[in-house]
């Protein structure tokens, strides 16, 4: 492996919190809209603002916040140090590698976004509000993300932590990999290292790759909302038959337009803070290695 493995880790660590505080008030408008009912992005915004305040579109972040970086970490990292084994010998990757590599990231991260998303979704849920304000859900009360989380190990364990997970790893791991070879396909394209293109490249690879996956991001935010209790939904096909019984195909749309608003300042916060401190990190890691090897040879 090579000598600056960790890089992609740290690197990843730092695009991740950078995407996160980038775009986590539009993804609470998302997860209401896909969990609460027929609410529109306007009344989402405008109810959240009414009810809670600023503070309402950054409910659940503080977990995220502390886990995001170690998410992004394995995703960037796995990722970065697959694409290196899988094009060994040759100038640069195949788009084929970088897909596989996208692949091995998307399953990696899983460890730890899965528990971080279902935490974060159980406190965005929490309005505070009446049925027939807000739209119907079930509303618990947790004071804060460790409460939840002990809350849902109490009730069933590790497998508990972990709802979700099935619809979550197809999602994921399509989107990775569509995610990486759209970035790469684009920066060919224009591979000038100045900060838009990289804006540009990242926003539309994720803008794009979530756009593919918007109705499994739909069935795993309704089944990690659910009432862990009394859940109305068995698994991920009883979730998407009676969702589609209840509220017709264009549920798999909902929270399209939040989430593209969400997806396009994340990814390219995301990408930009990745791309800017690896170059950072293998420079200075270079210049180490170059002055350990004067010392050594005096």
């Amino acid at each position: 492996m090579n000598k600056d493995y960790w890089c992609d880790f740290v690197a990843g660590w730092i695009g991740g919190c950078a995407g996160l505080v980038a775009g986590h008030p539009l993804d609470t408008i998302k997860v209401r809209q896909q969990t609460m009912g027929n609410i529109s992005a306007a009344k989402g915004i405008l109810n959240t603002f009414k009810f809670e305040g600023v503070r309402g579109f950054y409910k659940g972040m503080g977990f995220p916040l502390l886990s995001t970086g170690t998410l992004n970490a394995l995703f960037f990292g796995v990722y970065g140090n697959t694409v290196r084994i899988l094009s060994e010998g040759r100038d640069r990757p195949s788009f084929t590698d970088i897909f596989l590599a996208g692949c091995a990231g998307g399953v990696a991260q899983l460890v730890v976004a899965c528990p971080v998303d279902l935490i974060k979704i159980k406190m965005q849920m929490q309005t505070g509000s009446g049925e027939g304000i807000w739209g119907k859900h079930f509303e618990s009360h947790y004071r804060g993300p460790t409460s939840c989380l002990l809350d849902l190990y109490r009730r069933g364990g590790i497998r508990a932590c972990y709802t979700g997970l099935n619809s979550m790893a197809i999602r994921d791991v399509i989107a990775s990999a569509a995610y990486v070879v759209l970035y790469e396909w684009m920066v060919d394209r224009n591979p000038s290292p100045a900060t838009l293109p990289i804006l540009w490249a990242g926003g539309m690879a994720g803008v794009i790759s979530w756009a593919m996956i918007i109705p499994l991001d739909v069935v795993k935010s309704r089944i990690q909302g659910d009432n862990p209790s009394n859940p109305q939904y068995k698994n991920a096909r009883d979730c998407f038959m009676k969702s589609y019984k209840a509220e017709g195909i264009r549920v798999f749309t909902r929270g399209f337009w939040m989430m593209s608003l969400r997806a396009f300042p994340t990814n390219g916060s995301i990408f930009l803070g990745y791309v800017t401190s690896l170059n950072l990190l293998k420079r200075i890691s270079g210049e180490r290695r170059e002055s350990e090897a004067v010392v050594a040879a005096a």
